[in-house]
């Protein structure tokens, strides 16, 4: 293996698909549909509390993930298949060129052509950077994340290329490969949390379930003219909870142990962005109800990722009321991403399943070759 016949298959392969493709015009339309994407969520989102800049940055990262996962298995699944298909891989290993140099040469051309499409969001992802609200450090790491998910993404592809005959059956290994990544886990998760889940004594530091029998509201006409207005909020307080009222107690609940299923979170490859960085929590705003609030989506799925990995242990603060006798500021979220996060799990398990993946397709390209499939053509 050598970095010159590395450098001399992804040329070939990168002269290939540029001379037999219409790169231009594909890669023209991914820019409008992102363009079209980035305008439709800044103008859905532009107001201080929707944070448009973090709601911008969060669609476009998820865009460009969920179309890179469409396009770029399209590059790798039939790459190795395809050449076998029409006499050209054997060519290829009767040269000097080793099957590692061929199997890291289309990696490598398949990854830069992943590229193109991820530097061509690159603008819209500055935009979402001057709109406020997302610092440069969490777009470098989410990029980093981003850019070796895609390279995963491309060794599945070439794996499956090498292990089937027709390049049709692997493309359709390939999605549904990835597809079990996304939709698997998630389902996954959400089936396992009934097994989870169990009726347990759960101790609580809240209001107690019969306070408000015990503190009922005044019967009060607020059109009493004898009343001020004064008098009268004075009264309606009267029947609501202040943070003094909350104690510690126990009670029967149905508790899911999160914590014995999370790992399977951390697969998903959108966790694994999500996750990578996250805002970091900002102090709670008064009189708002909610500290996540507008359209943040890569804040709930990883405050949601690290939730589940924290479970249900110690007590649950279920004190929601602040001092106004009014809905705090506390939310599970923002009080998750100040936790450990999950990303580096997932990240290491797409990492050490791509580098078996590249393995897998190394050994399929070895010369001599000792046995192919039926019907599988040499040159």
């Amino acid at each position: 293996m050598s970095w010159h016949g590395i450098r001399t298959v992804a040329a070939l392969e990168l002269r290939q698909r540029v001379r037999t493709s219409k790169w231009p015009v594909v890669l023209g339309i991914w820019v409008a549909v992102i363009a079209l994407v980035a305008f439709l969520a800044y103008y859905a989102t532009n107001d201080e509390q929707l944070r448009s800049g973090e709601a911008m940055y969060d669609v476009v990262v998820f865009f460009v993930l969920g179309l890179a996962m469409l396009i770029v298995p399209s590059l790798t699944a039939t790459s190795v298949n395809g050449d076998r298909e029409h006499g050209v891989l054997a060519t290829l290993q009767t040269t000097l060129l080793t099957h590692w140099d061929i199997v890291l040469g289309k990696l490598v051309a398949a990854w830069a052509l992943s590229m193109a499409f991820l530097v061509s969001a690159l603008p819209f992802m500055a935009w979402a950077f001057f709109e406020g609200g997302v610092s440069f450090g969490r777009i470098l790491l989410s990029l980093l994340v981003l850019v070796l998910v895609l390279a995963v993404i491309c060794t599945v592809g070439l794996m499956f290329s090498t292990l089937t005959a027709r390049p049709i059956a692997s493309a359709v290994l390939t999605y549904l490969a990835m597809g079990a990544l996304v939709f698997g886990t998630t389902i996954g998760f959400a089936l396992s949390a009934f097994l989870v889940t169990d009726k347990e004594q759960q101790t609580v530091f809240g209001i107690p379930d019969n306070w408000y029998d015990t503190h009922q509201p005044p019967n009060v006409d607020p059109s009493d003219p004898t009343l001020t207005q004064e008098q009268i909020d004075q009264l309606m307080k009267a029947g609501q909870p202040t943070r003094a009222d909350c104690t510690t107690f126990t009670r029967t609940t149905d508790v899911a142990h999160t914590e014995r299923i999370w790992w399977m979170l951390p697969l998903n490859p959108f966790v694994v962005v999500a996750d990578a960085a996250p805002s970091k929590p900002r102090p709670p705003q008064r009189n708002e109800v909610s500290t996540s609030a507008g359209f943040t989506p890569m804040r709930w799925i990883s405050g949601g990722a690290r939730l589940a990995r924290n479970g249900p242990g110690g007590v649950s603060d279920e004190c929601w009321v602040d001092e106004a006798s009014s809905y705090s500021n506390q939310d599970p979220i923002e009080k998750a991403l100040g936790t450990a996060p999950v990303w580096p799990y997932g990240l290491a398990f797409l990492l050490l399943a791509g580098t078996g993946a590249a393995t897998v397709a190394g050994r399929r390209l070895r010369t001599p070759v000792r046995r192919l499939p039926n019907g599988t053509r040499i040159a």
